[in-house]
């Protein structure tokens, strides 16, 4: 699938960029890990930021032979937030990406699957809410794209913070930390501000030889009733 940095800016193109075309395939991300998938055999609708200001959409139509969806007119910036909405209630959620459509020109888009993320709430005895926004997050280095271990990750107006760790899935007591694959689920978020977006706040583990230490904050697009899957470039 295609990766973004959910702490750039969306608001400003590159001024050489100009606009854009963005093809590819639309998945069902089928486990918990959110990187394997299948593609998606139904109809979808996928939007984008358009490079004049409004959004700009194309059909996908997974019955075989299945072309490519076609976007146009996209904006070419850092981070795009790419939506992919079924045309039908089921399975697959309505999913938003971050996209870095600056550096891409074709993208595989992944909607998440409800019994997936179900299955991850289970884990904690919780329920997800069909009406609030869910976040699947992934922290990585700034400079390798490595995951990153040893984060500890927090959004205020999530309900629940689920950390995925070499035993499975837990809830944040607050001590909670990334694992080797640095991937965090928060549940349950309340609606996004005026920006569209929450904040998520992350902070380095203490370690043997150096203190715990802040690492920044990242914007992070939620829309209530959707899933948002974003990678998260942390500057160490």
């Amino acid at each position: 699938m295609g990766s973004g940095n959910a702490g750039a800016s969306s608001m400003n193109p590159d001024p050489d960029a100009g606009i854009g075309t963005l093809q590819g395939n639309v998945l069902l991300l089928t486990d918990d890990s959110f990187a394997q998938a299948t593609l998606f055999t139904g109809l979808a609708t996928v939007s984008a930021d358009g490079a004049n200001g409004s959004p700009v959409t194309a059909k996908w139509d997974g019955h075989p032979p299945a072309d490519p969806f076609m976007l146009e007119a996209v904006a070419r910036v850092a981070t795009n937030w790419l939506s992919v909405k079924p045309e039908q209630a089921g399975d697959a959620l309505p999913t938003y990406q971050a996209v870095q459509t600056n550096q891409v020109t074709n993208v595989n888009l992944g909607m998440v699957s409800s019994t997936v993320l179900d299955g991850i709430f289970n884990k904690i005895s919780s329920i997800r809410s069909p009406d609030s926004g869910q976040a699947v997050l992934f922290f990585r280095n700034a400079g390798t794209g490595v995951p990153l271990s040893g984060l500890h990750a927090s959004m205020v107006t999530a309900q629940a913070a689920i950390y995925s760790t070499a035993t499975g899935w837990v809830l944040d007591d607050g001590t909670a930390l990334t694992s080797k694959d640095g991937l965090v689920v928060f549940g349950n978020v309340e609606p996004a501000n005026s920006s569209g977006t929450q904040m998520v706040t992350i902070t380095r583990a203490a370690t043997a030889t150096s203190p715990a230490a802040a690492a920044g904050q990242f914007p992070v697009r939620i829309v209530q009733g959707a899933v948002t899957v974003a990678g998260i470039d942390v500057q160490l």
